[in-house]
This record gives structure tokens, sequence and C-alpha cells, in this order.
């Protein structure tokens, strides 16, 4: 039988709006039935992305690899398989591909627009009974060995100094601090004109947000 296995058709992967907050209703059981890699659902309401979030046992298996198990090349949004899947890291790695047609992380970059920052400075991460808000605090373009893929941070004084180098490297001033009690999501796409190159967005956890059983 002939499927139409594109992102959009992947069941579970509409979760319906919940009216009154402007929240997302997550439906985790159908997703893990899905794919038990399912760990997350990442919002960014600022670009309108809406997507799942897997963790593999490496970082290329979803590079080329919808939920569903299907080969496809817009790949899927993955977590680094180095942190924890309930993002309690000190800075969490989110990977995502630049897709030519916009989907995936194909319109991070517009994070470049300090207005639309102004506009749109949170994104959301959901998991099982709680959305995690994340206020963006630095945006910009970067080689791929920059520090900001750092995961493992020895000392507080270590996480301090690269907090400094995210916010020293912003293209912009966002004006929002961040401090050795903060945790950090990183996003992380391609830059389609650099191969050596990748457009980077941070946000700080603002909030966590119990949802009502």
């Amino acid at each position: 039988e002939d499927q139409d296995l594109s992102p959009e058709a992947v069941p579970g992967e509409t979760p319906e709006e919940v009216a009154e907050q402007g929240f997302l209703q997550v439906d985790f059981n159908k997703l893990e039935e899905i794919n038990p890699d399912v760990i997350a659902w990442i919002e960014i309401p600022g670009l309108e992305i809406s997507y799942p979030v897997v963790q593999g046992r490496d970082n290329d298996y979803y590079l080329h690899h919808l939920i569903t198990g299907e080969n496809h090349k817009s790949g899927s949004i993955f977590m680094d398989f180095h942190n924890q899947e309930d993002l309690s890291d000190r800075n969490t790695i989110i990977y995502g591909h630049n897709m030519k047609d916009g989907s995936m992380f194909g319109t991070l970059d517009q994070y470049q627009s300090q207005a639309l920052y102004r506009n749109y400075p949170y994104f959301y991460m959901y998991v099982p009974g709680y959305i995690y808000e994340y206020q963006i605090f630095s945006c910009y373009a970067a080689p791929t060995d920059h520090p900001a893929y750092t995961y493992d941070f020895p000392t507080s004084e270590d996480y301090e100094v690269f907090l400094e180098t995210l916010q020293r490297s912003a293209e912009y001033n966002t004006g929002t601090t961040v401090t050795r009690e903060d945790q950090v999501v990183t996003l992380s796409t391609c830059v389609n004109t650099r191969k050596d190159y990748r457009y980077l967005v941070h946000g700080k956890l603002k909030q966590k947000i119990k949802m009502e059983e």
C-alpha cells in the first residue's frame, strides 16, 4: 500500500490546541506506541515549529529517519544522545535539519531578526505531565566546534564560562541574562551556505508548568 509518510501525515503529529491556554495537548501514550524513542514535544510559536522530539543511541540515526522509522531526508527533531531525556542537564542539545521547504528547523535562522525575537522570546518543551517554558537569550551562527555543544560541566565555573561564551556570541543583545543556576536548551541546525557552520538558538528555563490531569 502507498502510505504518505511526510511528517504531516504521521499519526500523533498534530496535537490539538488547548484553546483557553494556547498550550498543546500531546498524547505521549500514542506517540510512544509509534516509537518509544519519543521523549518530548517542541513548540516554537514564533516559527510555527511543532514536532515530537526523539532520542536515539547516537546522533546519526534520526538525521535520516522519521519517528516512524522510515528513511527520510528530513529526519526528525532529536535530542543529543548524551543528554538526560528529562531535560535535567545544564545544557540539553536539540538538533533538526534546515530543510529548504521550511520543515523541521528550516526556519530557525529567522531568529536572526531581533524583531521576531521581541515578538516571540519563548519556546516550549512538552514532556509527560509538564510544559517547560524557555526564554531565548542568545542566537547566532557559529562553527561546528563552538563550545555551545558542551553537555558536561565538571564545575560551576566551567558552566559560567560556557554561559559567558554563549552570550558573547549573540548576534544581538536580548537583554536576558543567564546565571549558573539556570538550565539551558540549545537548538541547532545547519547553515546551508556554509557546511562547517550551525545556526544556534539558546533558551533558559523560565518555568515548569504542571499539566492538569
